[in-house]
This record gives C-alpha cells, sequence and structure tokens, in this order.
C-alpha cells in the first residue's frame, strides 16, 4: 500500500500544511482561488508517486487506469468536492462544523484509498515505508490537529481561528511531544510526562497561550500520534 500511504501524505500536506489562511479565504470566495488551491494536490501526488505513475493503479476487468489517469481523476474529484462544499455554505448556509469538516476529509482518503493499488511492485500491504507514514503523523500532529480544534472550539465555545502565537505554541508543543515516543530505548517514559507536565504548569501559570481544551486535545493527539509512530519506526 505504498501508493496509497503516499498519496495520502501528498493529500494532507496540499490540504493542510500548504493551504495557508490566505488560500483558504481565496478559495471561498474565488474560482482562482479554488484552483490554485486543488492544483497544489496533483503536484504533490507527482513528486511522491513520480516513479510509479506509469503503471496501472486500477484493473476492473478490461478497464485499467495508469497512476497518471489516478492522479487526474483525483485532482477532478477534489475540486468538485471543495468546489460543492464551499457552495453549500456559501448559498445554503450549511453549517460549516465538525461534522462536516470529517465528512469532507472521509470523503478525499476514500477516493484515495479507491483509486490506491493494495500492492504494486516490491511492496506489501499494510505499511511497507515508513516515512509517508511518519509524514502523515507529523501533519496531524501539526497543522490538522489544529484546524481539527478550530471546528471542535467553534462548536463547543462560539471561539474564533486561534492567532499566530496560539497556533505556532500549540503546533510545537504537540510535535515535541509526539517526537519524544521516538526516543531510544524507552527515553519516551520520562521525556513524555515531564514535558507534558512542564507544558501544563505553563499553562496553569497562563505563560502558555493555549485554552485547556486545545491543551488537553492536543495532549491526547501527541500521545495516540507518538505511540502509532513508535510501532511505525520500531517495526
Amino acid at each position: 500500500m505504498e501508493i496509497f500511504w503516499r498519496l495520502l501524505f501528498g493529500h494532507l500536506l496540499a490540504d493542510f500544511t500548504l493551504q495557508t489562511n490566505f488560500l483558504n479565504r481565496w478559495k471561498r470566495g474565488s474560482a482562482w482561488g479554488m484552483l490554485a488551491h486543488c492544483s497544489i494536490h496533483p503536484l504533490c501526488y507527482i513528486a511522491l508517486t513520480f516513479s510509479s505513475l506509469g503503471q496501472d493503479w486500477v484493473v476492473l476487468g478490461p478497464l485499467h487506469l495508469e497512476g497518471w489517469a489516478c492522479v487526474l481523476i483525483l485532482y477532478a474529484a477534489h475540486y468538485l468536492e471543495d468546489e460543492w462544499r464551499v457552495t453549500t455554505i456559501a448559498r445554503y448556509k450549511t453549517p460549516d462544523n465538525t461534522l462536516y469538516f470529517i465528512l469532507d476529509q472521509a470523503i478525499h482518503v476514500s477516493l484515495i484509498f479507491a483509486v490506491s493499488p493494495l500492492i504494486l511492485g516490491n511492496g506489501e500491504p499494510g505499511i511497507p515505508e515508513k516515512w509517508p507514514v511518519l509524514g502523515c503523523l507529523a501533519v496531524l500532529l501539526t497543522h490538522m490537529t489544529t484546524v481539527a480544534t478550530y471546528f471542535l472550539e467553534k462548536d463547543i465555545y462560539g471561539r474564533e481561528y486561534p492567532g499566530f502565537e496560539e497556533k505556532y505554541l500549540g503546533m510545537a508543543e504537540r510535535m515535541v511531544l509526539g517526537l519524544s515516543f521516538l526516543l531510544p530505548q524507552n527515553g519516551w517514559l520520562w521525556v513524555a510526562p515531564v514535558w507534558l507536565a512542564g507544558m501544563g504548569a505553563l499553562r496553569w501559570r497562563r505563560l502558555l497561550d493555549l485554552s485547556w481544551f486545545s491543551f488537553g486535545f492536543g495532549a491526547v493527539v501527541s500521545v495516540v500520534g507518538g505511540i502509532f509512530a513508535r510501532v511505525v519506526y520500531c517495526s
């Protein structure tokens, strides 16, 4: 499943890490902005799967789709899905909430899975390569959790999108906690609790500009992601 993990990594990079606040606002108000955002996706896919683009990814009887065709399908599907989401929110006042965010990502990931070969070349099912999986986890701990936290806090508390300081402090706090699980031997047993306690103390004294919800949710995601990263990295 190396193609699936590489495509998923490319999707997360394009949809979160490379989608700046400016680009997000632009795509919601302009067809050119939507095109610019969606065009980043195939560029990431091509860069990460270039050596396999000439091989068959989808085989359904007489239908054979090479990687190039699958990338184009994902490009078109992503445009249609994002345009539908933006249109329904703007025109029909559909709530842009956590459930809508989860549904949107579920559709994108399902389409990626649908065009990904389970076995290709020398690959094996499951996790044949570590780096794209760890890359997915890195995006999850940073930008994706920032967006997920925003939707949850907006739905529960009516909060606005976090400012620059809160956003990047949270990303750094989660990334360090997650990376601590990759320390050799049992180093994470010492570093992770100390780091988490230290960040909690800073938040308690209001020296760390993070809400308690953001801190707690981010800690849970970091611990779960860190444990999964350790399983992948050490396997």
